[in-house]
């Protein structure tokens, strides 16, 4: 099911990131935040009452060169508009009204997108008519808060969820059908496979990186399946600022990954592997998604024997979680293997919705602890009474113990590595949970 998406935008210094992080970091608010590909964190996930959105902090993404203020105020903007279901926006009650405030105020009253006014810096009652001020920008009645001490934020949330009311509502076809995004670095090729594999041309295809707009959803049948395909990147047309492309395609990718069942992540042959791709793989991962990797544009790579074989061994080695998932080298252009990535997704969906019976695992528990049994740690023995899988999707094996804390790093791989070689799981991330008994 999809989620909302939530944009803190306003001019520098008026406490977004300090929101941002406020919002994200409270104990029982946070799923998780991720590394952006700006100067500070500008994605995460908060829940609230059952419910989670996706938050989109602006506050890092500063372009380089010209009026670095009027320009933000610009870029902001059409964030909101290219990204956001609900806007924040904020003002600074110590500064009162500024001719940014107004500029952006002027800019998103022409989005068709709901928009919360915030009064930041407001904390304690004594500060609050400051807000009557900010009428003057003409977006309704202000919501005042102090996000430096949290003051009204729980308030800020319950707003927030009356406004997404009804967001996170799936279409029956979406309900139906099984979930593939097309995630990875701009220009990987990932439009091109979208529309080789459906014969149709739902995306824009160019050379120029990041040139599709918006999330593209095509359905199609295939080995008695109905998928649904999950396309994003940048922008529509070519950016002026270089880092706009990166942010708009790295929220994008996460934002398809939370829909998807499966992620198909998309590497550039001649580019190589680089932080950004370990960052969206390190994304699916956590976020519980099978995973295939395709690398693309293989037919541009010089070969000689074994040169396959040397790019799984460096990307492995690269990235250690890759061998336990598939890696499918591709052509788009050539129409080289292109379907057996659709059928790789397929069985990696399949993995993901096994469950083991907890016989067959107390069977592998017993063995597991008879070829290695777990250490003693500050003096105690270390005992592991059962094992039964309480999920799938991803699938997590709850192991009780007597002193569950005390598991090392170490063995908690061991059992992941032997649970693998006994029952497979390829291509899906799988979970540990230690419970005590």
């Amino acid at each position: 099911m999809a989620k909302p998406t939530v944009a803190i935008i306003g001019r520098p210094n008026v406490g977004k990131s300090t929101l941002f992080n406020r919002l994200v970091g409270r104990r029982q608010a946070i799923v998780e935040e991720t590394a952006g590909v700006t100067r500070d964190r500008i994605y995460g996930q908060v829940q609230w009452r059952g419910y989670s959105f996706h938050l989109i902090d602006t506050g890092g993404y500063i372009p380089a060169g010209g009026d670095v203020i009027s320009e933000t105020v610009r870029r902001q903007a059409d964030l909101a508009g290219e990204e956001a279901d609900l806007i924040l926006l904020m003002v600074d009650s110590q500064t009162g009204p500024a001719a940014d405030d107004l500029e952006l105020a002027d800019r998103l009253r022409k989005l068709d997108k709901p928009v919360l006014l915030l009064v930041n810096k407001v904390d304690d009652q004594s500060h609050e008519k400051r807000a009557l001020d900010f009428y003057e920008l003409g977006m309704g009645t202000p919501l005042v808060v102090g996000a430096i001490g949290g003051r009204a934020v729980g308030d800020l949330l319950d707003v927030v969820m009356e406004r997404l009311e009804g967001s996170w509502t799936a279409s029956e076809e979406e309900q139906d059908s099984l979930g593939l995004a097309i995630v990875g670095v701009p220009n990987a090729g990932k439009s091109s496979f979208l529309n080789a594999i459906t014969k149709q041309e739902k995306s824009i295809v160019t050379d120029i990186p990041g040139t599709t707009r918006d999330s593209v959803d095509s359905y199609l049948n295939y080995l008695g399946h109905k998928i649904r395909l999950i396309d994003t990147a940048g922008l529509r047309r070519k950016a002026r600022i270089k880092d706009a492309i990166e942010f708009y395609s790295t929220v994008r990718a996460y934002r398809a990954i939370d829909e998807c069942r499966v992620a198909i992540v998309m590497l550039d042959a001649q580019r190589g592997f680089h932080d950004q791709d370990r960052q969206i793989m390190s994304y699916v991962l956590d976020q519980g998604k099978g995973m295939v990797v395709a690398i693309n544009k293989w037919d541009t790579v010089a070969k000689v024997t074994g040169t396959m074989g040397q790019w799984v061994k460096e990307l492995q080695a690269t990235f250690k979680p890759l061998e336990h998932y598939p890696l499918v080298f591709t052509s788009v252009t050539r129409n080289q293997r292109l379907w057996k990535v659709m059928e790789t997704a397929i069985e990696v969906s399949r993995e993901a919705d096994r469950k083991i019976p907890t016989s067959e695992l107390n069977d592998f528990l017993a063995g597991a602890l008879s070829y290695l049994s777990p250490p003693a740690v500050r003096g105690r023995q270390l005992g592991i009474k059962y094992v039964t899988q309480v999920h799938k999707r991803p699938p997590l094996f709850a192991f009780f113990c007597n002193h569950p804390d005390l598991i090392p790093v170490s063995y908690r791989r061991y059992l992941e590595n032997r649970l693998r070689e006994r029952f497979g799981f390829f291509g899906v991330p799988v979970k540990l949970s230690f419970r005590r008994k």
